[in-house]
This record gives structure tokens, C-alpha cells and sequence, in this order.
């Protein structure tokens, strides 16, 4: 079999310079190209001749550690995409020597970065949970010379502002927006900035914010709001609801509605709720006097009107994309296969989160300058099966699911093996639970046969149970002691060595810690 370790994120010894190379080729050569210029002709920001790679390496440790987001220059060139964090997936030896290479290479000629510099960014910034914003890294870390971290046509630089505004928090396990509209704000706070952010909220799941302010239209007459979400939320002008996005999915599908204003102040709320997976908000209005100006601090995005071009799967073989795919997270790997079946799996939660039929994926948005941003699937039918972790020990059956992994279950994504087909075999680890997790197009009907073999070291074996999450985030019908109903799906588990049972929206599997091999058997079935 051709095994291609896409994450191998095992503890190293400090690397050698030709590991540098290697650690880049295997982690950073996909988006920036093996010769540094960026793929598709420069689409991609390159690091060859790159002013971000000069000087001090605060910098580029830091937009490494964190990611980057919003529209730079480089090279003379501007991008606006999205550079994924890479913290929490890569050891400080690796990144130690992907950014010694990076400095040492294609006529850079900057100091090297030791071990030490890495864990001395880390603990700096050890309580930074969002991406760099481009203007922001800038003004911590400074190019001399640099024009243009913002370009003036920016929507960063047509920013509204919403005054005298309050954000409510919410803390809850809030599906649609009745259960918030239930709840009560935990905490209240002035937000002077008269923005709306994700970055008001107090974690990353299981929250709510409301925001109430007021709008001031500089005349009378029509406006144009643009709301997206993810999940879901509501907008709310002078007491009336314009726009409500009562669901659960990624963003990328903004929400477009108009509606009359009067001259002078209007009243405004914003409400919006996170379940699990990624937290992103965008709103901006248009009108009299008026230009598509930004409510919140991150522009809300309209479908582009580029190049298209859909990725097929060759015949009777599997195709990989890794890039940003909406409905899953930032190190999302969708897999496209010539049965008309696809799906997408999350390298940082280790779970299969989407699957849908038909056609796979545009790759229009990331092989051209079409901007940044998440794809979503170009197929029809899709199904969100799970967000978050899938594996957790819990004290019953009644225990509620976790926000997070427990430590001693802390995921380790282990990259995945191709066979012959080009069909991936996931490999991650929970804890020091192997599992290796294949989903194959079904022989009969239009699904997905799944296998997740665990691997339990007698060293760690014991007498607890430990649940893996089938699905979640719809209900969940039982039709029998080993069927189920869920959204357009079927599902079947013939093989579990303890039978699988329903929650209100959720699928379980228990599986015992017992030595030895354990394997779960799954059908995925549209109906």
C-alpha cells in the first residue's frame, strides 16, 4: 500500500537542516510550492523573495503558531486567503526547523530558529485563541518599509459602527434559536468598539451572544443587510426580524435581505449561537449614503463569481483535497470518489464530519486569487454526521457529550494510507488508543461502508467504556436494535461488540478498554 503520513505529529529529536526540508515539503509545500514561488502560478503567497520572511522571526513563529487572515502583500503582489494555524498540529522541533528552512532557503538568508525561540512564542501568546489579523500582527511585528498590510479598497478599512452597543453572553448547548431565546445572559459588556465579534463570546462551543445597539442611517430609505453565520443566528432591526438563520451549519451562504429605514437611530439586535466546530459571524449593510460597510470586525463574504473548476475523481480511483471546506475545520480533508459518494474528515477533531452525493469539489476559490475563505461541497444530499470529538469516556449513558477531549484522551492525527484505489485509511490515536478508520463506497446503493478498527495496548487497558459519536446535531430515529434514521440517511451498525444506542440527537457506540482489537462496523445509506 502507498502510505502518505499527511500529520505525522509524533515527538521528535531536534531536527536537521534536510529534516527542515522534508517537515516543509510534507506540511507547507501544498499551498506554498516545493520551490517557495506558491502554487498555481503564484496564487498562493510565496515565501521565495517574501518580505514576511526577513528579520526577527517573531513574526512568522507567531503567524505559524496562530494563522493569518485578511489581505497582505508579498512580493508585490496582494493576497487576501487564509493561512491555517499550524500550533497545536506541529512539536516545536518541527516548526523549528520549517522555519529555519524557510529563512535558509531560496536566497534567504536569515538566522536560524532554535527550539527554545519556538517555546518562548508559544508562552507569549499561550492565551491567544483567534487568528492574527494582517494589520494586527503588523503593528506587533513590524516589516520596515512594508505599504499596504491593508489595501485601501479593503473592507477592513469600510468598517460601520454600531453605537452604544452591549453584548449579552450565553452559555448553553443551543441548536436553534428558541433554546436561546430561553436562556439567560451570564454576563453583560460595553462593546466601545461598535463592532460585532465572535471574540465577545467567553469559549469557543456551546454559546450564544445577543448584541443590542443602535444603526444610524444617514436618510431615509431602503437598506440591504448581509448576514452569515456559523451556526446559526437573527437580525432584528427596529423590533421587526429581517433576517433569521434558525440552523446549524458552516458559513460561506450568507443571508441577504432588505428593508426601510428611517433617518437618524434605529434599534438593532443581533443574535446569534455556536454549537460545536468552527465560531464565525459577518454582517453589513448597504444603502442611502452607505457602501457595503462592515458591522462586525470580519467582512461578510458574497459567492464569488470566478473561475470554476470542479475536481473529478479519475475513474474506479479516490481524489484528496485538502484545503478549507465548509462544514468542517480548518485542516478539513475531503475525499472524492468515483462512485458519486464523498466525504469530509476533520485532521484536528479526528472525525468524518460531512458526507454528501454527486459532483466533489470547485476548486476555484483556492487554485485561483478568488480570495479566502471555506468551500463548501459542489455535490447535493449533504449530511453533517458528527462535529467534534468522537471518542470520549463517559461516567453513563446519560452523561452529556464534552465540549473538548479529556487529557488523557487528547487526539493525535496520525495522516492516512492510500490503497490502490487511492481509498485513505485515517490513522489518529485517542490517548494511546490506535484507530485506524476506512470509509469505502457501498456495493449496494448509493452510500458508505465504514470500518474503525481500535487498538487498545495492554498497558493501557482497563474495565471503563469508551463511546465513539456515529452522529449528531439531528435527531436520531431508531428502526431497530442496530437501525437508525437520521436526516437522508439510513444507517446501519451490523458489527459493535456492544449494541449501539440512541440519544435525543446523538448516535453512540460503546466500545470496551478491554487488550486487544476492537472494530466497529458502519453503513451510510441516502435514502
Amino acid at each position: 500500500m502507498k502510505y502518505l503520513l499527511a500529520l505525522t505529529l509524533l515527538a521528535a529529536p531536534p531536527l536537521l537542516a534536510e529534516d527542515g526540508k522534508s517537515n516543509y515539503t510534507l506540511y507547507c509545500s501544498a499551498c506554498h510550492a516545493p520551490d517557495g514561488k506558491g502554487i498555481g502560478n503564484g496564487q498562493f503567497p510565496p515565501l521565495a523573495g517574501s518580505e514576511w520572511v526577513k528579520g526577527k522571526p517573531d513574526r512568522m513563529i507567531q503567524l505559524v503558531l496562530h494563522g493569518l487572515q485578511g489581505p497582505i502583500h508579498a512580493a508585490g503582489k496582494e493576497y487576501n486567503l487564509v493561512m491555517p494555524p499550524q500550533g497545536a498540529a506541529l512539536t516545536d522541533a518541527q516548526l523549528s526547523s520549517i522555519i529555519t528552512y524557510v529563512r535558509s532557503s531560496w536566497g534567504h538568508k536569515e538566522s536560524s530558529v532554535s527550539i527554545s525561540d519556538i517555546k518562548a512564542s508559544r508562552e507569549v501568546s499561550k492565551n491567544r485563541s483567534q487568528m492574527w489579523e494582517a494589520a494586527e500582527l503588523l503593528e506587533k511585528y513590524p516589516i520596515p518599509g512594508y505599504k499596504g498590510a491593508v489595501s485601501e479598497s479593503s473592507p477592513a478599512n469600510k468598517k460601520g459602527k454600531i453605537q452604544d452597543l452591549l453584548s449579552y453572553i450565553h452559555h448553553g448547548d443551543f441548536k436553534n434559536l428558541a433554546a436561546l431565546r430561553k436562556s439567560k445572559a451570564k454576563n453583560v459588556e460595553e462593546e466601545k468598539g461598535g463592532l460585532i465579534s465572535v471574540k465577545h463570546a467567553d469559549r469557543k462551543d456551546n454559546f450564544g451572544l445577543v448584541w443590542e445597539g443602535w444603526l444610524n442611517a444617514p436618510a431615509e430609505g431602503k437598506y440591504t443587510f448581509v448576514y452569515d453565520t456559523d451556526d446559526g443566528g437573527a437580525l432584528i432591526i427596529n423590533g421587526k426580524e429581517i433576517i433569521t438563520r434558525d440552523r446549524n451549519g458552516p458559513a460561506g451562504t450568507p443571508t441577504k435581505k432588505s428593508t426601510k429605514l428611517k433617518k437618524g437611530r434605529n434599534e438593532i439586535r443581533i443574535e446569534y449561537f455556536e454549537n460545536t466546530g468552527n465560531e464565525e459571524i459577518a454582517l453589513s449593510w448597504s444603502g442611502p449614503g452607505i457602501n457595503n460597510q462592515s458591522l462586525s470586525d470580519k467582512p461578510a463574504k458574497q459567492k464569488s463569481k470566478g473561475v470554476s473548476i470542479p475536481l473529478t475523481p479519475p475513474v474506479n480511483e479516490a481524489t484528496v483535497y485538502r484545503n478549507f471546506i465548509a462544514g468542517t475545520d480548518p485542516r478539513g480533508i475531503g475525499v472524492g470518489y468515483f462512485e458519486n459518494v464523498n466525504l469530509a474528515f476533520s485532521g484536528d477533531s479526528m472525525s468524518v464530519d460531512l458526507l454528501w452525493t454527486g459532483k466533489f469539489m470547485d476548486a476555484g476559490r483556492h487554485w485561483t486569487g478568488r480570495g479566502q475563505g471555506f468551500q463548501g461541497p459542489a455535490g447535493e444530499n449533504v449530511v453533517t454526521i458528527n462535529r467534534g470529538i468522537p471518542f470520549a469516556i463517559l461516567d453513563s449513558q446519560t452523561t452529556p457529550w464534552p465540549n473538548g477531549p479529556d487529557p488523557s484522551l487528547a487526539p493525535l492525527f496520525k495522516g492516512y494510507k492510500l490503497d490502490k484505489k487511492q481509498q485513505p485509511t485515517f490513522l489518529y490515536q485517542f490517548g494511546n488508543v490506535k484507530i485506524s478508520d476506512t470509509s469505502l463506497p457501498a456495493k449496494t446503493g448509493q452510500g458508505f461502508a465504514r470500518t474503525l478498527t481500535l487498538e487498545v495496548p495492554a498497558g493501557s487497558a482497563s474495565d471503563k467504556v469508551i463511546y465513539f459519536r456515529a452522529l449528531s446535531g439531528n435527531q436520531v430515529q431508531a428502526s431497530g436494535e442496530r437501525n437508525f434514521s437520521f436526516d437522508k440517511l439510513a444507517i446501519a451498525v451490523p458489527t459493535s461488540e456492544y449494541a449501539p444506542f440512541a440519544r435525543e440527537n446523538e448516535l453512540l457506540i460503546p466500545v470496551p478498554l478491554s487488550a486487544g482489537t476492537h472494530k466497529i462496523q458502519i453503513n451510510y445509506t441516502w435514502k
